[in-house]
């Protein structure tokens, strides 16, 4: 009887425990381009773990639909925007104050890829060629390459192919187009029809940072630190954890994101293809790499989107990444592994 009243006092408790726990934690509205999304793993694994948790925050998934994302950064609707470069650089052309703090990927989510037996190694061997793009806002990029492989967009054919993985695979394979340029998502779409392709985005261009955690300048010291401290360790902490184990990482975002795991080989691809853009150059999680953004600033000055380039200081601030990285690497490793067993 006695371990009975016992048990029924523990399951009493932990029924009203459990609400005030969640009361204890604080919303942080976050815009991204993706809901949870296998290309964003570390939100899944970090929820699966209980990172955010164990920080007091609960992730608050905001879409901007067809809203510029800086507006929700200038309104104050959310506390962190994923951003690329060119809207940073832009807001603060037009005069909004807002600091990079968090580099998500740390490398372009396209690519221009090609036949992975074409003789062409190089964007410049592509000269002469109809060159595919998925859509209009591939378009940019493409140009931007063709500057970089001393060439212009009249040295090529641009033809707009769509998102169609049969007729991206098509295109490519029946010579129609030479390569195409899209996401990764396409790269996978591709692979989807047995076609193994390769990209040949110049290199300089491939190390540039992609959807970084932005805030507005005035936050840093604010009200929300804390918070915001909180969210970018836990997110550096489930970025580590994602790389510790491939089938560990594998069933956290299975279950989070099943449409795209239909097909279980082609999940794998683009979960290995994310894990490349999350993992840092040095040691660092989200490091603000200032020579790659004067790169960005240099490129947009020649491309005519900017009128000078300035200090890179002026957007980019590495306030939060000292705590952001303050985690035992060792502790995540263990905790994948406990996690996995349990599998």
């Amino acid at each position: 009887m006695k371990h009975t009243l016992t048990a029924a006092l523990m399951a009493a408790t932990a029924l009203t425990a459990a609400p005030a726990f969640a009361q204890d934690l604080q919303e942080i509205n976050v815009l991204t381009p993706l809901p949870r999304h296998t290309a964003w793993y570390p939100l899944i694994v970090g929820e699966a773990l209980g990172y955010f948790a164990e920080e007091g925050v609960q992730v608050e998934l905001v879409n901007g639909g067809d809203l510029p994302s800086t507006a929700f950064l200038e309104n104050g609707q959310v506390d962190i925007a994923s951003l690329d470069p060119s809207e940073v650089i832009l807001a603060h052309e037009r005069g909004f104050d807002f600091d990079v703090v968090y580099e998500v990927m740390h490398g372009a989510v396209e690519g221009i890829f090609v036949l992975d037996g074409a003789e062409a190694q190089s964007l410049a061997d592509l000269s002469g060629t109809t060159i595919g793009i998925v859509g209009e806002s591939d378009r940019g990029l493409l140009l931007a390459a063709l500057g970089h492989a001393g060439l212009s967009e009249d040295d090529v054919t641009i033809a707009v192919l769509g998102e169609s993985a049969p007729l991206l695979a098509n295109s490519l394979n029946n010579g129609q187009v030479s390569a195409v340029v899209g996401a990764i998502s396409d790269f996978v779409a591709i692979a989807s029809q047995g076609v193994e392709v390769r990209s040949v985005l110049p290199p300089e261009m491939s190390e540039m940072p992609a959807n970084n955690f932005a805030i507005r300048a005035d936050a840093i010291g604010g009200d929300r630190e804390e918070v915001m401290q909180g969210f970018l360790r836990a997110w550096a902490k489930a970025a580590h954890a994602g790389l510790v184990d491939l089938e560990a990482t594998k069933a956290m975002v299975m279950e989070a994101d099943p449409e795209n795991w239909i097909n279980e080989e082609l999940g794998t691809i683009f979960l290995e293809a994310a894990q490349g853009l999350h993992t840092p150059d040095g040691e660092v999680y989200g490091d603000v790499r200032h020579p790659i953004w004067e790169g960005v600033l240099n490129e947009m000055v020649e491309v005519g989107m900017l009128g000078e380039a300035f200090a890179t200081d002026e957007i980019l601030n590495d306030h939060f990444l000292e705590t952001a990285n303050d985690f035992d690497r060792a502790e995540v490793e263990a905790e994948v592994a406990e996690y996995k067993a349990g599998l």
